[in-house]
């Protein structure tokens, strides 16, 4: 057995590995891997298990850490999707584990994985290792075999009422077509995030290079030749589409829904490219109030448990960096 990291990885047997895993995301592609790394201020390693001079077990861990005095205390490493493995009784995945962990432990504070797919199987298996189970929800839409429209059906009433609105008034949605459409969609996606989410974004770059790197599908909604929404999505093609980041203009009209066009225009993506799925990525903790959840849930998706997995690598600091970056939101 070999245990393999990054550029020492063979990069067809990946991209084998990758297309015929179930657990395969856009996140742990070896595309994604790259798109990171291109990047200034980002980085991704990956990591590898090796047997008979084939992959058993991959998985892509990104790190990150916030500007300025927040860095030091934000240092972590997520694999967002989970781990690539042959089936879920795989014995490679605590080789796999045992490698991130020995390779990190002293550069990040926390290591955590994402699931996007069920890993139920493998809690206990996580939690003799010393990691902890969060349970985080997510919403999911099925997509296969089924129409736009029955699909739309299925939307909750008011959901199913306010897309009829925004078309009647001209509304429209499509494929972003160049890099300044999507400035205009990021501009919005930022004062979003500046004056009501709060958390840190991405730099526009991010999103230029996800879409000049075909990494991301980008869809704009329009009204009056003026971008007034849109949404940025990863996909794995006859898998699963990933609602990244989406929004729309506020208070813009009282009888047009931006956001929710931006949310339609994936779904529709999905139906025409027979993608089986749409993954609204995240619902929050299962038994705490978590605001996006409902509007999620409006568009005729089900609720599912895939939870996370969290292992502190430095228990001290993990302490202080929650308390502290609590205190510097709310100062905010």
């Amino acid at each position: 057995m070999e245990l393999l990291l990054d550029k020492n990885i063979d990069r067809t047997k990946w991209i084998a590995f990758y297309c015929k895993c179930q657990y395969s995301t856009p996140f742990n592609s070896p595309e994604y891997y790259d798109f990171i790394n291109s990047l200034s201020g980002y980085s991704a390693r990956a990591f590898a298990v090796i047997e008979n001079m084939e992959i058993k077990a991959l998985a892509v861990v990104v790190l990150h850490k916030e500007t300025g005095i927040k860095a030091f205390f934000s240092r972590r490493g997520i694999i967002y999707g989970g781990p690539l493995l042959e089936n879920i009784c795989s014995p490679f995945i605590d080789y796999l584990l045992d490698y991130i962990c020995k390779n990190l432990s002293k550069k990040v504070i926390y290591i955590e994985v994402r699931n996007f797919n069920d890993y139920s199987k493998l809690k206990d298996k996580y939690t003799k290792l010393g990691w902890d189970y969060l349970s985080y929800v997510n919403v999911k839409l099925n997509t296969a075999d089924k129409n736009i429209e029955e699909i739309v059906q299925h939307m909750k009433y008011n959901r199913r009422r306010e897309i009829r609105l925004s078309l009647e008034q001209g509304a429209s949605y499509s494929e972003c077509k160049n890099s300044e459409e999507l400035f205009f969609l990021y501009q919005i996606l930022n004062d979003l995030y500046k004056k009501r989410v709060k958390l840190p974004l991405p730099p526009f770059e991010f999103f230029n290079q996800m879409y000049l790197q075909k990494i991301a599908k980008v869809f704009v909604v329009e009204h009056n030749n003026i971008i007034i929404g849109g949404s940025i999505c990863l996909y794995t093609e006859m898998k699963g589409i990933y609602t990244f980041y989406y929004c729309g203009k506020r208070n813009y009209h009282k009888k047009i829904f931006p956001t929710h066009l931006a949310v339609l225009a994936a779904i529709e993506f999905a139906v025409n490219n027979k993608i089986p799925e749409v993954d609204f990525m995240g619902a929050g903790l299962k038994d705490e109030v978590y605001g996006v959840r409902d509007y999620k849930l409006e568009f005729g998706g089900s609720l599912v448990e895939h939870g996370r997995f969290l292992k502190v690598t430095k228990p001290v600091l993990y302490k202080t960096a929650r308390i502290g970056l609590s205190l510097l939101k709310r100062v905010k």
